[in-house]
């Protein structure tokens, strides 16, 4: 672990806030490790979306890019969050998004994953929605289509007798199908939350759209708890303040959870 997974990890236990002037520090450090400098970064722009901070997370995500892509070294390897944070500027702060894209990837050598995924999205942004570009674009308020076979027995069953394996294969049917009504009468006969965070966030988004936002803000803070980083620079979920259909659920409570709480592994250890 190097010195900005452990400040990343110290971040992790509800010290965000605390540590951001840190990650920025050491992000913008132009001297040392320079896998540390853009893991840094990364960690510091999942936290300014959550602080709303999109301008400032796309203005870091662009000099990161320029001073480091040419060097050819790990950043070029990446894609997230740094795209994100150029699409989330546009949406967020009036920041069109595809002409600092395309000229981020000229700074990347060829062949590299960034710049080919920094291309792609300016390709694709005048064809379709940006929301569909962020993290988890579920299809909120869209038609429900068939379950998958065996579903219905699952659904039959009683769920305090299935196997986790069971449960998970049941709520993971239903978000694939996107059989929301389905998925809420689960959760309101068996009191239970879906086991993993995507399909928190599917149902979350749906109470949002059918306007019932305090059962929203409640998946969001039951997902807290099945949230796990990717990436060992993964600082937080960065899905819930950058999706349009979630912010509406993601309120005071729902920050204060996730911007001070320990998360992932480091609430594990706390547990």
């Amino acid at each position: 672990m190097n010195a900005a997974e452990e400040l990343i990890s110290r971040a992790r236990h509800g010290r965000f806030g605390e540590l951001l002037p840190d990650l920025l520090a050491m992000a913008g450090r132009a001297d040392g490790s320079r896998d540390e400098a853009w893991e840094a970064a990364a960690a510091a722009i999942q936290i300014l979306f959550w602080q709303d901070r999109f301008a400032e997370a796309a203005d870091l995500a662009e000099q990161l890019i320029a001073q480091d892509g040419p060097l050819g070294g790990e950043l070029c390897d990446q894609d997230v969050p740094f795209r994100q944070a150029f699409l989330a500027a546009e949406l967020y702060a009036g920041r069109p998004a595809a002409p600092r894209l395309a000229a981020a990837a000229e700074h990347v050598p060829a062949g590299r994953n960034l710049g080919e995924e920094l291309l792609w999205v300016a390709e694709e942004l005048p064809a379709r929605p940006l929301a569909e570009l962020l993290p988890c674009p579920f299809k909120w308020g869209g038609e429900a289509g068939p379950l998958e076979p065996g579903t219905e027995d699952l659904l039959a069953a009683d769920y305090a007798a299935l196997t986790p394996a069971d449960r998970q294969l049941l709520w993971q049917n239903l978000l694939n199908a996107n059989a929301f009504d389905r998925a809420h009468t689960l959760a309101e006969t068996s009191g239970e939350a879906p086991d993993r965070f995507a399909t928190c966030l599917w149902m979350a988004g749906w109470y949002a759209v059918r306007g019932d936002l305090a059962r929203g803000e409640q998946l969001l803070l039951a997902a807290h708890g099945r949230w796990w980083p990717y990436m060992k620079w993964d600082a937080i979920p960065d899905a819930p303040v950058l999706q349009p259909t979630l912010r509406p659920v993601v309120t005071d409570r729902v920050r204060a959870q996730y911007l001070t709480r320990p998360i992932g592994p480091e609430a594990e250890k706390n547990a």
